[in-house]
Parts: structure tokens; C-alpha cells; sequence
């Protein structure tokens, strides 16, 4: 018999392996971390302790456009200067591993957030995301289109 939804946590759904960038790691790097892995956002901690999220959003906004007059030399140049550490931000919320998943949908609504730091105590544990909670929702409807509505 499967889990209904409020039965299940955040920790079954959760991506663990995540990578994680330090507040020294230059913008370019983690840019290229967040593409290669498909994630929006990757978290920042420093000596295993958690301290904020990078989005893409935000270090795209620190990479020059197209009508900038610097050579690509110049531009990587200066951007190895620009570190996590100056545009990550402190997420609005995080969620526990053992959080049903139904209130991780909460707190993401409530918060317009795509993804969430999952915490294990005070150290980082994965990130969970809208797409993991549509995953676990999906898992109640049959392949003819009928959802189970009790979850």
C-alpha cells in the first residue's frame, strides 16, 4: 500500500546530493554548477555551516550583457573577483527532514519560493523543490488521469 501525501516527508523527496558552493566561490563557477546540475538555486555554506542560498536569478544579474565594451578576457577576469559570498541570500524559510511534505508546500507558497534548504538540525541537508512536490502529488493519480483527492 503507498503513502498518502500527508503521510510522507520531506525526506523522501529531498535531493540530497546537491552541490554546494563556499561564500569564496566566484560567480562564474557557481553559474556553472547551477546550469550543469539543472538546479535554480545552490546553497552556501563554509566549514559545513549553512549561511545562505545563490539563485541563478541573482548571478545572472552579475554577469555583463551584451553591449558591454570589456573583450570575454576582461569579463572573466573581473568576474573571478565577484564571489557567493556578496549576492547570496539568507533563504526566507527553511524545512526539516521529517516535515510532512504538505507543510513544505505551505511554507514554499507562503514564501514564493521554488526551493527550500532542507536543514538536519543546523547542518545542510538537500533542497527540496516544486518539482519534487508535484513528483510525490503525481505518485497518488493513476495513468488513466484519476487522482486519489484524500491526499
Amino acid at each position: 500500500m503507498k503513502k498518502e501525501i500527508p503521510d510522507r516527508r520531506v525526506s523522501e523527496y529531498m535531493n540530497s546530493a546537491t552541490p554546494v558552493v563556499s561564500s569564496r566561490t566566484g560567480v562564474q563557477e557557481a553559474l556553472h554548477l547551477v546550469r550543469s546540475h539543472g538546479f535554480s538555486a545552490l546553497p552556501v555554506c563554509d566549514e559545513g555551516r549553512f549561511l545562505g542560498m545563490v539563485r541563478e536569478k541573482d548571478l545572472l544579474e552579475m554577469t555583463p550583457s551584451h553591449a558591454t565594451s570589456l573583450s570575454r578576457f576582461e569579463i572573466h577576469t573581473l568576474l573571478d573577483k565577484v564571489t557567493v559570498g556578496a549576492i547570496m541570500k539568507f533563504p526566507p524559510a527553511t524545512v526539516a527532514l521529517d516535515l510532512p511534505l504538505r507543510e513544505a508546500a505551505e511554507i514554499m507558497v507562503k514564501n514564493t519560493s521554488d526551493v527550500l534548504p532542507v536543514m538536519d538540525r543546523d547542518r545542510f541537508a538537500g533542497l527540496i523543490s516544486w518539482v519534487d512536490l508535484v513528483d510525490a502529488a503525481l505518485e497518488n493519480c493513476s495513468p488513466l488521469g484519476g487522482c486519489d483527492r484524500n491526499g
